[in-house]
Order: C-alpha cells, then structure tokens, then sequence
C-alpha cells in the first residue's frame, strides 16, 4: 500500500471533493456520471462512447439481458446513431477468470433516409476468438428499431431509447462551490426538497439482446457469468478497443487524468487486479482515514473495496433477479449512485450517503424493456 500523509485541516474538503468524484469528471458536460464521457478518445465521437452497461433477468425467467447504451445525450451532444465500422461488444467470462469465453459482436452499416441502419450480430467463442478480433458466426442480421431474432434463441434490439441513469447533478454543483469557499454548507443542497435528476429528458443508443441462460453456459451447476461491453474501432488499420465498460463509474472515480482514462478504456479486466488495485485501494483508504478511521482499518478497507471491484466486470447469477446493492447484475432502475457512494466510502451498499433522486423513467416489463425515448 502506497504511503497517505494527510493534512487533518483539510480533512473535510478532500473527504467531500473525493465524493464528488464519485460522479463528477471533466468532461465536456462536466459529469463523467456512470461512464458518460469518460476519457478523450471516446469524448471525440459519442457513438463510441459507452454510458451504461446492464446485466438483468429477463421477462421469461430462463433468459438474461445485457444491455449497454452510448451517445452521451443523443441528438444534442451526440448523434443518434451508431458508427459504422465500429464494433460493439458483449463480453462473458463463463469460468470466473474475466476472459471472455464468448463473445456477442453487433456492426451497424450506414444511415438510411429514415434513420435506421443495417446490424448483423456474431457470436465468437473458442476457434471464433472472444478476446480480441471482429470475427464469429453469424447469428442475426436486420435492421435498428426493429426486434431481429437469433439463431440459438433470443433476440436484439438496437435505436433510440432514454437514459436510464440519474442522479442530481445541481446539488453537486452547488456543493463543489461551496467547498471551493470552504464551506461545507453546499451539503445542505442534497435531499434540500428541490433534487432535480440532470438525466431527465436525455436519450442514448441502446443495444439490448436478450438471451436463454444456456447460451452462456449449459446447465445450471455454475450459473454465475461476468459481463462487460466494449467498443473497437479501426486505428493505423488495426481493429482496436478505445471503449469498455462493466461496473459503473470505475473509471471515473479512480482514473485522474485524460491518458490514464484512455489506458483503462483500452486493457482487458483480466489484468485489473495487478494494474489498478493499488488505485482503488488508495481512494477508498483515503476516505475513510479523513473520515477519522485509524489507518490499520482504513487499509484493510481499502483492500476489501479493491478486492470486491476488480476486475472490472458486472458478475450476475443468471438463477436470480439482478440486484445492484449485491453487486449482483445491474438492472435499470438501480440506483448505481447511492450504492457507489456508501460502498467506496462507508463498505457498505446501503447507508447514509445519497443523492435523493430516484428513477424517472417507465420501464417496459418485455423487450426491449428501456423507456422510449424523450
């Protein structure tokens, strides 16, 4: 463990600018929210730029969902359409070792005259090369806005939805001003009766495919699957990762720095434990230190939060209904928020750390279950 040498005058300050890290970044929007324009690669195009990534039970019990979205603000600051060329990703570690052992492959082709595009899903595993490369076999091929069944079962949909996610990015503001001041009294502006969800009418571009149980893995001795999405672009005529995304906010929260950033968009979860534990470690340690907690204890936390978050993959049982505050699936009306603020801080996914905004969209009990969009 890294060295901590803190000044006790500035205790509460730095204790309450680490949490406003938890949801704030740098980015144009100035909020790198859950994964919102998180890193300057993706910040340049929008399409390529994943906001969220959801692993849930489907309607039918014997299915699971996974679901990403992209295009931070859809139609304001980013198009509303994906990127052909580009290379979306669902990728599933069926053994626990984060390597994926399949992988769901979506293009898009060009933007018609009505708005949709052209998508063919592929699906690789073994000979097929789920880690890296843009192969697999066909599975699906048709067009956005449209449900396009799947050979093996299951079905994909890609277009227009709302943004699933919230939280109450005023409130932060006004704290940061506050404690810019020196004053914690901007902690008076949450739960204050005017919370205000800065999603609220904001859209993305989803890809939601919803598969049986079984196509991950047969059987239901091992039913536990780890999840995560990327996106790959074409750079120096090399099919590259620019994008990834599993657990919300992991990048923003505990990566500093553009170059960093783009780092962590680019490496595979399986190395995460020996590149980022140190990182993770060090936050967690640092607030719970400021928060008083002897250092013994603040350490053996820290390790505990690094252990529990890396690598960074979204691990759902497909045998029971996700549940974020058991870090178990994600599905679209957990509040990522809260959780993320008591566990990192506190150990706890249930406390007394919140933003006081709860879901505003009307999720659809079938596919593709997000909200239409705004």
């Amino acid at each position: 463990m890294r060295a901590l040498v803190i000044r006790s005058v500035l205790g509460p300050i730095i204790v309450a600018l680490t949490l406003l890290a938890l949801v704030v970044g740098s980015a144009a929007l100035r909020v790198g929210a859950a994964d919102h324009l998180d890193a300057p690669t993706v910040q340049g195009d929008g399409r390529i730029d994943i906001n969220d990534v959801y692993v849930f039970e489907g309607q039918n019990a014997g299915n699971t969902v996974l679901a990403m979205t992209v295009a931070p603000a859809a139609g304001l600051l980013s198009p509303t359409s994906f990127r052909p060329g580009a290379l979306y990703e669902f990728k599933v570690s069926t053994n626990g070792d984060a390597i994926p052992d399949v992988a769901y492959r979506i293009k898009f082709g060009g933007v018609q005259g009505n708005g949709t595009q052209s998508l063919t899903v592929l699906r690789a595993n073994g000979a097929g090369n789920p880690a890296s490369g843009g192969g697999g076999s066909p599975i699906g091929h048709g067009s956005s806005y449209q449900a396009v069944a799947l050979a093996g079962g299951g079905q994909i949909w890609a277009g227009l939805r709302d943004d699933p996610f919230f939280f109450d990015l005023d409130a932060f503001k006004e704290f940061k001003t506050a404690l810019l001041g020196g004053s914690l009294s901007g902690l008076a502006s949450f739960c204050d009766g005017n919370t205000v969800n800065f999603f609220d009418g904001f859209n993305g571009m989803a890809i939601v495919l919803e598969l049986p149980d079984s196509a991950f893995k047969p059987g239901t001795a091992h039913p536990t699957i780890k999840v995560w999405g990327t996106v790959s672009i074409v750079e120096n005529g090399q099919l590259t990762q620019v994008e990834r995304m599993g657990l919300p906010g992991i990048n923003t929260i505990f990566n500093h720095s553009g170059p960093t950033k783009d780092a962590y968009n680019r490496a595979r979860p399986q190395y995460d434990v020996a590149n980022y534990t140190d990182d993770v470690a060090l936050v967690a340690t640092l607030i719970q230190q400021l928060l008083g907690i002897p250092d013994a204890a603040a350490e053996a936390h820290g390790a505990a939060v690094a252990a529990t978050l890396l690598p960074d993959v979204i691990t759902y049982n497909t045998q029971s209904p996700a549940d974020f505050t058991a870090l178990n699936g994600r599905a679209l009306s957990d509040d990522v928020i809260d959780v993320a603020l008591n566990f990192t801080a506190l150990g706890t996914p249930t406390g007394p750390l919140s933003d006081c905004i709860g879901n505003d969209s009307t999720f659809s009990a079938s596919f593709p279950y997000l909200d239409d969009p705004n």
